[in-house]
């Protein structure tokens, strides 16, 4: 078309073909401008597409004295496996990750600042999520200081607290995931099964931890009291 003298083409496979022509070259090392080391390993990457993708690397690159030299960024404390994950994604927009990696591309991501994928890897997350795994992935999410995937997981576990409560993993929460385990609106079973599990808890950490059953109570007593009493008379 040719609207008021002028020509208008619009080519549809341009970006997809720039992509994929872009990522080939990332992968025979040609043009590249950055060198990533992580964990000994090199990578190589153009500084401008990790830039649009990273708000990490470009404040790195933004503040890069020599702007028209190679950038050497290294990593010691992410996976280069999650970081290659990465690269590709930055390079096609796809994202692919076995599901043992994905802990480490979120972490990977996360220090990259890259939100987007770090909200996915954590959705995937949640969606694998069950009673033998919820702990490990809430002391994950606490790890990682994600609000949001916590309170996912706290949500989860009240919803399931008594099936939660037979896994060997429930002893070994801390106070505060004692705290949370037992907030008002979890209706407390009768036959006594739960009243158990916290005592082993406490039990637990009392002679593993070394913790004073004072400070327990003090964890608990505002929120149970009625299971304060009880562990009472049954520890002292």
């Amino acid at each position: 078309m040719i609207p008021n003298g002028y020509l208008m083409f619009e080519d549809e496979n341009f970006i997809e073909s720039s992509v994929a022509k872009l990522n080939a070259l990332r992968k025979s090392g040609q043009f590249c401008d950055v060198r990533l080391q992580v964990c000994g390993h090199e990578m190589l990457a153009h500084r401008a597409v990790l830039a649009c993708c990273s708000p990490y690397l470009f404040e790195i690159f933004n503040s890069d004295s020599d702007s028209h030299g190679v950038s050497h960024v290294k990593f010691d404390d992410l996976n280069p496996e999650a970081v290659e994950v990465l690269l590709n994604y930055a390079y096609t927009a796809q994202l692919k990750a076995d599901k043992e990696l994905v802990k480490d591309v979120y972490s990977a991501a996360k220090k990259l600042k890259m939100d987007r994928v770090k909200q996915v890897c954590g959705d995937y997350l949640l969606s694998r999520m069950d009673v033998t795994s919820c702990i490990s992935y809430r002391n994950f999410a606490s790890c990682m200081g994600d609000s949001r995937l916590l309170n996912k997981v706290d949500a989860y576990i009240q919803e399931h607290l008594l099936e939660i409560s037979e896994e060997e993993e429930f002893l070994k929460l801390p106070r505060l995931k004692l705290e949370v385990m037992l907030e008002d609106n979890v209706c407390l079973p009768s036959n006594g099964k739960l009243y158990t599990k916290v005592i082993n808890w406490v039990q637990r950490s009392i002679w593993e931890n070394g913790d004073s059953l004072e400070e327990l109570m003090e964890e608990v007593s505002f929120r149970v009291n009625g299971i304060q009493q009880f562990l009472k008379i049954t520890l002292l």
